[in-house]
Formats: structure tokens, C-alpha cells, sequence
């Protein structure tokens, strides 16, 4: 982090100074006490379980240069400096904004219900054939998040990708204005977070905040997987009256009418391969990673790559160097069979992609689904479930029939039922986590190929490490 003084960062958020001095410099931001030490602005965020003004003491004992506080009562402490501001959070993302227009480097992007984080990586892994990048860390796509990341932008960083989250309305327009994405990447529309927006058209609607700044600067340009109804949805949705330059649409996928191509779609040993038609550049391309949804993600990264001169050879390289990352689509074989640990989070459309995809690892052994709750997907939770059991009874349809599935949850169990009620593929309802896993030791052979999936919260994670201990 470039140091900054106290002063701008009063400036920035027009707060107040409570005690100490303008003149100090801040050297790194932070939301946990437990990080805070010399030159550190410390945030303290108010929780739902925890306020952490109680830190403020601590943290001032520990070095911080400053801390923002809400709360004007209390005694002073002695060391270090404070702003008072009316909401921290707001204050953080103020802060993480100022910070960001200290630099003048491409930034891109990347929204979607589905997908995010691997479309990031890919991008990453691309770009970073040529230059520095900075891209988002872990989970660091929230309110909070994305600003904690701005904080790592330094003066040699030469390319900006930050995954951009949300779960209500409202949070993207915030994002944009810390991020001010110049390119931005729209992987899908899907029902993540229904339950909170109510459609996937407030959802596409809430996502297209992101156009604001794209092609303000940069040759920037806004990617859109073209797949299925996405074109229709986001033309229809996206707020493009927003933007503050115009905003050069360019079309990613597997289907017509897509400006950058993915055609003769292949599996292999190792992944899968394609032909790729882009704006310049047409070749062959190699991934050592399975499912079609993979592909788009590879598209996209391949087109950035030729927006931002990357050598063609050395995008394809980094493509096929990708893996995914833990609980991401991770490969764990033990016992002779094979786990798909994507447990991570899930959607009912990443669910349907990876089932899709289970039967593209190895023609021989049991298909096996283990499959959690999708959270947050409100009163239409058990309609949207259903919808994965009736994806599961049309891949069935197709030669793609899975042998057992398990399923653990109230809203999973949507999916077993409906399952259930329409064919005669084996299934299992477990209450917990534990039961699954014993469930699916019972059920597997050497050979076999076992997806485990389900929203964060469920912790499906568990089942994994049961499986393969």
C-alpha cells in the first residue's frame, strides 16, 4: 500500500477528527484487531454478533495510526488518531475508492452468479503471462472485501481483476464506485441469491450496475457469456443508461451469434479441448480442466488476453497449466475412487454444470451426486431444487444416469424427491453431514466418480474429508 495521511482520509470520507493529528501517515488498513499494528487505519465494523469499537483501545496500544469510530461517547485515548464518521463500513469503502483513483492501470471486473472465481483465475493466469497483476484474494469479493483488496494495488501493479460479489440491492452500485471497472466480465444470470432480489431480472439488473465506468478508458469493453437467454436478460436489464462513456459489448460462448467462439468441443484425458474464434486469433486449446461452463471461463480469458496484447502461444500455455483450486472443482482420488470436491458454494446452475460434467471425468464407474442445500434462494427454494432433480431425470434421458444420489437438507431433499418420484436412480436422504458420508462409503467402488456439492453454509466440506480419510 502506497502510504497515505490522515488528512486525505479525513478528506475522503468527510469525517471528523476526534483526537491526535492530521500529520501521521497510514500504512495499511484493517477490519480485524487482531491485524492491527504500526501505520494501520483500523476499521471497526458493527456486526451482527460483534462490534468491534470494543477493539479500538487495543488496537490504539498496538501502534494504529488511526481508527474510525461511529460512537462519539467514551474517553479519548491518548494514542494515535481517530475520525469519527456515521458509518464505518461506508467510511472503509470511501477510504478503498480514494485509494483506487491514485492509480491509473486497466481494472477489470468480473460479475455472474456462476462462475466468478474461476473465470477471475483464468483471466489471471492469461494476463499474467505479459504483466503484474493484482486479482482478488479467497473470498474478498464483498462489501468489505473489495475494499479490503484496493489496499494491495501498488505502484508496480500494471492490471487490476477484482471479483465483484453481491447478495442484495444496492451493493453492486457501491462496488463500482471503489472498483470503477473500465472492463467488466458478466459470467451468467442465475437464481443465486433469489431469495433477496426476487427475479433474474432485478438480479441481471442489479449485476449491470457494473457498466458504469466500462470503456471510460483503457479500450475497455463489457464481456457477456451469450449463452442461452443472457443476451435477452441483460439487453433487456442491464441499467446501460448508467454508463458515463459508451460501452462496447462483446458476446463469449458455445452458441451462434457469439462474436468470440468455442467450437469442436472435445473431451480428453486430462480436461478438455476446443477451437477458438476470436476477434483476431483462431487456434486450438488445450484445458486440464473438465465441463463446458470451463470452457466459456477459458473464452473470455483468451479475449481479454487479445484486448490486452497478450502473445496468443503464451495464453494458450497458461490455460493449459490452469487447476482449479481447492474446493473448487478439486480432483481427490482415495480408496481407489475419485472426488469432485466443489464445495466452495453452489447454485442450482453450478450444480447442473458440474453433474453435467461428472460424466465427462471417465466413462467407467458409478456416477455418484452428493449434494447440500442451496441457500438462500427464498420462497421459491423448493421449485428451484426441484429444477435440479428434473436436470438430473433429463441427463438420465440423455445416457447420463447417475447411480446413487444423496443428498443432505431440507432443500436438498427437493431434489432427491423429485428424483424419486420420476425414476428408479438410486437415492439416499441424509440429515447431516456425517450420515452422507458414511452413505457414500457404502456406495462407492474402486473406479468411481463422486461429486460433492453444496452451498457454503452446509459445509459439504466435511463429507469430503469423511470420503477420503
Amino acid at each position: 500500500m502506497i502510504p497515505i495521511s490522515i488528512k486525505e482520509i479525513r478528506e475522503a470520507v468527510d469525517g471528523e477528527l476526534l483526537w491526535g493529528q492530521e500529520e501521521g501517515m497510514v500504512t495499511n488498513v484493517v477490519t480485524d484487531s487482531r491485524k492491527a499494528g504500526e501505520g494501520s487505519l483500523f476499521v471497526p465494523i458493527v456486526g451482527e454478533r460483534v462490534d468491534a469499537h470494543q477493539f479500538i483501545p487495543q488496537v490504539m496500544e498496538a501502534g494504529a495510526a488511526l481508527t474510525f469510530t461511529s460512537k462519539k461517547e467514551g474517553k479519548p485515548e491518548k494514542k494515535g488518531s481517530c475520525i469519527y464518521v456515521e458509518n464505518t463500513l461506508t467510511a472503509l469503502q470511501k477510504t478503498a475508492a480514494y485509494y483506487r483513483s491514485k492509480f491509473d492501470i486497466p481494472v477489470i471486473g468480473v460479475t455472474g452468479s456462476v462462475g466468478k472465481t474461476t473465470t477471475k483465475e483464468m483471466i489471471s493466469a492469461v494476463l499474467e503471462k505479459k504483466y503484474r497483476v493484482l486479482k482478488t484474494q479467497g473470498n474478498l469479493n464483498s462489501q468489505i472485501g473489495v475494499a479490503l483488496m484496493m489496499f494491495e494495488l501498488e505502484p508496480d501493479i500494471q492490471i487490476g481483476i477484482f471479483e465483484m460479489g453481491m447478495s442484495l440491492p444496492g451493493e453492486m452500485e457501491k462496488l463500482v464506485e471503489i472498483v470503477k471497472p473500465q472492463t467488466a466480465v458478466m459470467t451468467n444470470i442465475g437464481v443465486s441469491h433469489i431469495g433477496n432480489l426476487g427475479s433474474r431480472e432485478k438480479i441481471a439488473e442489479e449485476k449491470g450496475h457494473i457498466v458504469k465506468y466500462v470503456g471510460s478508458s483503457h479500450d475497455g469493453k463489457l464481456y457477456i457469456c451469450g449463452n442461452g437467454d443472457m443476451k435477452q436478460i441483460t439487453g433487456d436489464n442491464i441499467p446501460y443508461s448508467l454508463c458515463v462513456a459508451e460501452c462496447p459489448i462483446c458476446y463469449y460462448g458455445t452458441e451462434a451469434g457469439c462474436e468470440v467462439l468455442a467450437t469442436d468441443l472435445k473431451v480428453t484425458d486430462v480436461g478438455q479441448s476446443f477451437v477458438y474464434h476470436g476477434n483476431r486469433e483462431t487456434g486450438a486449446v488445450e484445458l486440464s480442466v473438465m465441463g463446458s461452463h470451463n470452457v466459456n471461463n477459458a473464452l473470455v480469458a483468451l479475449a481479454l488476453s487479445e484486448q490486452l496484447e497478450v502473445p496468443f502461444s503464451d495464453a494458450l500455455q497458461a490455460l493449459k497449466e490452469y487447476h482449479p483450486f481447492s474446493m473448487r472443482g478439486e480432483r481427490k482420488d482415495a480408496h481407489g475412487y475419485h472426488v469432485i470436491d466443489d464445495t466452495y458454494n453452489a447454485s442450482p446452475d453450478s450444480i447442473n454444470s458440474n453433474i453435467d460434467a461428472l460424466f465427462d471425468y471417465g466413462k467407467e464407474g458409478q456416477k455418484i451426486a452428493v449434494l447440500g442445500d442451496v441457500l438462500e434462494l427464498g420462497e421459491q427454494s423448493e421449485k428451484l431444487h426441484r429444477g435440479i432433480g428434473d436436470f438430473i431425470l433429463k441427463e438420465a434421458e440423455s445416457g447420463k444416469r447417475l447411480s446413487y444420489l444423496i443428498t443432505v437438507g431440507e432443500g436438498a431433499s427437493y431434489i432427491g424427491r423429485q428424483v424419486q418420484e420420476h425414476s428408479d436412480i438410486s437415492v439416499e436422504f441424509c440429515r447431516n453431514n456425517e450420515e452422507a458420508a458414511r452413505i457414500v462409503k457404502q456406495c462407492a467402488k474402486p473406479g468411481d466418480w463422486i461429486l460433492i456439492k453444496g452451498s457454503r453454509g452446509m459445509h459439504m466440506d466435511e463429507v469430503v474429508e469423511k470420503v477420503v480419510m
